[in-house]
């Protein structure tokens, strides 16, 4: 289970891409009453705040008091700490629940019951994530051979859920068709540092290594700031984007 402290709370805020708005145009015609979401496990509510601009109310939790308390305030929005798996959501409460980049933390058999529980009949279950990063041969040259290998012993087990998009994942709902979307960014080789050092096994190598590890994380990156094509300019990173939908049947 995930959980942030305030200085990496502060980082992932700042650091996370934004999902494409083709994506979010394309959930909003999913659901017939767009009157009530759930960002479950919202971290600092990059997704309620989307969300909320095509539903009338967000409800948005994280287990993780900090990030709830670094989240983006809106009209919307109603934050509030709460695991996933045992929430105060009333019964038949969303339209739709959306999980972003967080469902392989979750433990899902007691979570599968919490959404049935609180989705609303014929609502809409929704979740996507994205894995690694590809900015161009050099780059990920160095990322592969300086960066990775660092980290290699330190990524936690349920990542490779992630890492297969979910396929591995038994959904108790209807998967539906979705469109391919593509997640892209133009960032500077200092926002791909800041991504990176806020992956969860970077944490757990800082938590294990202290002020050592984190000089020796950012020195594993230095072979990275040589390969970037032009210093000090934006560069396309490409994030491989992936998204599960779908519905209870009944």
């Amino acid at each position: 289970m995930r959980v942030f402290d305030g200085v990496s709370s502060s980082n992932y805020s700042r650091t996370r891409p934004m999902y494409p708005p083709e994506f979010y145009y394309w959930l909003f015609q999913q659901v017939s009453k767009p009157n009530v979401a759930w960002d479950c496990a919202c971290g600092t509510g990059q997704v309620a705040l989307d969300l909320a601009a095509y539903f009338e109310r967000v409800e948005a939790s994280d287990i993780s008091e900090s990030q709830i308390h670094a989240a983006s305030p809106h009209r919307r929005i109603h934050y509030q700490v709460s695991p996933a798996e045992n929430t105060p959501y009333e019964d038949q409460s969303f339209d739709l629940v959306c999980v972003a980049q967080a469902l392989h933390w979750f433990d899902l058999e007691v979570f599968w019951r919490e959404l049935k529980r609180v989705l609303k009949p014929g609502g809409m279950f929704v979740c996507m994530g994205y894995n690694r990063l590809s900015i161009g041969p050099q780059e990920d040259k160095a990322i592969n051979e300086h960066v990775l290998p660092l980290l290699a012993p330190y990524w936690p087990p349920e990542s490779r859920l992630l890492w297969n998009q979910y396929d591995d994942v038994e959904f108790p709902v209807e998967l539906i068709s979705v469109p391919k979307f593509e997640l892209t960014c133009h960032w500077t080789v200092t926002q791909v540092q800041d991504l990176m050092l806020s992956w969860s096994s970077s944490q757990a190598f800082i938590a294990e290594q202290g002020k050592s590890g984190e000089e020796a994380l950012l020195q594993s990156m230095e072979p990275l700031q040589a390969a970037w094509q032009t210093p000090n300019q934006k560069q396309d990173i490409t994030l491989p984007f992936f998204v599960k939908a779908g519905r209870f049947s009944g």
